[in-house]
């Protein structure tokens, strides 16, 4: 290639360089500055796991029945629970999930029988220690004994009306029978 060849590729590949940087100056940036604007995440965007809070319990409703411990590949879920005094239905009381193991996989979040897991919406991810572990029943805590006394109060309500509708139908009962034992009167007119 002579020297004028070379000078004229060298002049068309510049002013390609210089179009290509001219037509980005008009577009919109795209270049989001992390720590001071928080992205748009859409709603398929899936990262740690979570409790869900239910506004009708105002709470979460895991019972501890171990089918996320069960089926997590990672071994990453501890969870504890049993019987609590007052309510007829188990309640975790550990919850621990260690995110540096966690492969994200959602299958916790499928097998939950009261759907009580989700993704959460947390991007920001970075950490500073290799110990990953949380406590996800960490945010229900303090209000563990007033949802603990709002169910124990809505079992002593529902066990009065089961008894309130059984004595009814008993009240019911007896009187349909007293009613059939009780002989027909004789009709008017016959003596």
């Amino acid at each position: 290639m002579t020297l004028a060849a070379r000078t004229v590729h060298g002049f068309h590949t510049l002013l390609t360089g210089l179009g290509v940087t001219f037509k980005q100056i008009f577009k919109r940036n795209v270049t989001l500055q992390y720590p001071h604007e928080k992205p748009e995440l859409s709603k398929a965007y899936r990262s740690l796991i979570k409790l869900k809070r239910f506004d009708e319990l105002d709470s979460h409703d895991c019972v501890a029945c171990m089918q996320c411990v069960k089926i997590c590949p990672s071994a990453c879920i501890t969870i504890e629970g049993g019987k609590v005094d007052g309510i007829k239905r188990k309640r975790a009381t550990l919850f621990e999930v260690d995110f540096a193991l966690c492969s994200v996989c959602g299958l916790c979040i499928d097998v939950c029988p009261t759907d009580t897991l989700e993704y959460s919406r947390l991007y920001d991810e970075a950490g500073y220690e290799r110990a990953w572990t949380y406590d996800l029943l960490a945010e229900f805590r303090e209000e563990e004994p007033a949802f603990r006394e709002r169910q124990r109060v809505q079992e002593e309500q529902e066990a009065a009306e089961k008894e309130a509708k059984r004595l009814a139908a008993e009240q019911a009962k007896a009187a349909k029978e007293a009613q059939a034992s009780k002989p027909p009167d004789a009709p008017e007119g016959t003596t």
